[in-house]
């Protein structure tokens, strides 16, 4: 029987921080556990530069999972990112932290003390590195039409790299930590649920009925099977599952003009107004290349940001092998449904745009509200399924210290704790969640 002092489970955005930065103690022996494989990013050369390549390696995905965005589209495949790196090995490289008042939100309104701006601005400084602005020619023909128009000023963002290569959580704190001997990496490890004596957690049991013990048990399997590990565990609270929200968008298909003009997959971002109520509440990003099997196929994807509409996670069996019921009932709140209406109609300007007119063509959609329900997608940014709140809360499902509220030695840290959605791609709040959670696990924060 496999025992640690800490068991994590999940090593993906969160995990991999939480079992880098809590190993730095050599007294205290740290177990990460990961339902896929244990892939070097130097291993997939070109995986490191593309998140559409990256999702179509083996093993990246969890590739039986499915959703339903609405109820008129039923369910599709949805991807979450499986192996050593989780979803920051097949994002597409966005780095935003999103604004001030979306923290200030998460604490005012949900009870979540010293989670405001001001305290999770400075660990977002300590995340912050030198930028390399790419050039046009990297950035590819629609990007840079995209940048050239006065639409795009409110603010644009690029997909900042050192060396043209993203960098997933287990390259970056991973890697650095694995030589230390307390701390054990091992792949291809399904956990089944949490064991309890009494309310306190005492280890996990894996899909083959392996125990593993451990002090304390850290959930960081994400926002579609951290609640389904704790559902399975017959956790009893609430609000495990619910709140579950994406940032819902819409495609414009676009077709590049010159066949001879380099493309590339590494998108950019434009941060808009649609409304005088929400500042940045729209975000549209500029796909040079789409895998859709069209030639010179290319997309402007657009998003509210302001996310309203709440679903849920659910399981589908008892089985660790049963991939969990998602729905998120996207554009159910009325404010979705207008926001992301004129989320497209501000993609629609700038496809219009004679800076991009001349470098691409666009297959503008339909804009009414059966249309938007059906075509609707999803960012690939499932949280809030295990929200954070106040213990006096019947839907919070752990503490400010990210602690499953009721129990004991038991703790939940990735997106699904996102009360909201902030307006950002959320794999660095994500990381700046696991670093503050490990400190406060350590007693420095």
């Amino acid at each position: 029987m496999m025992h640690a002092d800490v068991v994590i489970v999940g090593a993906g955005s969160a995990g991999c921080v939480i079992a880098a930065r809590l190993s730095e103690d050599g007294a205290r022996s740290v177990l990460l556990l990961e339902a896929g494989d244990d892939r070097s990013p130097a291993a997939d050369p070109d995986a490191a530069r593309s998140f559409g390549d990256a999702m179509r390696q083996p093993g990246r995905t969890w590739s039986g999972l499915t959703a339903a965005r609405t109820p008129q589209q039923g369910f599709r495949p949805y991807t979450r990112g499986r192996g050593v790196g989780g979803s920051s090995a097949i994002n597409a490289m966005v780095a935003m932290v999103g604004e001030g008042d979306d923290y200030d939100e998460w604490e005012r309104r949900y009870q979540c003390e010293r989670w405001a701006w001001s305290d999770v601005r400075p660990w977002f400084r300590r995340l912050a590195i030198p930028r390399h602005r790419p050039s046009a020619i990297e950035i590819g023909p629609l990007s840079a039409a995209v940048l050239a128009t006065d639409v795009a000023a409110d603010r644009a963002h690029l997909t900042h790299t050192s060396d043209g290569r993203k960098a997933p959580v287990n390259e970056v704190y991973l890697d650095p930590a694995r030589r230390r001997p307390n701390l054990q990496v091992r792949p291809n490890a399904l956990v089944d649920r949490v064991l309890f004596e009494g309310s306190r957690a005492v280890g996990v049991r894996l899909v083959d009925g392996e125990v593993v013990e451990g002090k304390a048990v850290l959930l960081c399997a994400g926002a579609l099977h951290s609640p389904a590990i704790l559902l399975r565990s017959r956790v009893e609270l609430d609000g495990v599952g619910r709140n579950l929200h994406d940032h819902p968008s819409i495609s414009i298909p676009m077709t590049i003009r010159d066949s001879d003009l380099p493309t590339t997959r590494v998108p950019i971002t434009v941060v808009l107004s649609a409304t005088h109520e929400v500042r940045h509440d729209v975000q549209v990003i500029a796909l040079d290349s789409v895998d859709d099997g069209t030639p010179r196929a290319a997309a402007l994807l657009a998003a509210a940001m302001r996310v309203h509409s709440r679903g849920r996670v659910r399981l589908a069996g008892w089985e660790a092998t049963d991939d969990p019921i998602v729905e998120f009932e996207m554009l159910s709140d009325e404010r979705d449904l207008n926001t992301l209406r004129a989320a497209a109609q501000r993609a629609t300007q700038i496809a219009s745009n004679p800076a991009v007119a001349a470098v691409a063509e666009a297959h503008l959609v339909a804009l009414s509200d059966d249309s938007l329900r059906l075509h609707v997608g999803e960012y690939v940014h499932a949280a809030g399924s295990c929200r954070m709140g106040s213990p006096d809360d019947p839907l919070a499902v752990v503490d400010s210290q990210c602690r499953v509220i009721g129990y004991q030695s038991l703790l939940v840290c990735d997106a699904s704790v996102m009360p909201n959605l902030p307006r950002a791609n959320p794999h660095l709040p994500t990381v700046m969640i696991a670093e503050r959670v490990a400190a406060m696990f350590d007693g420095t924060e």
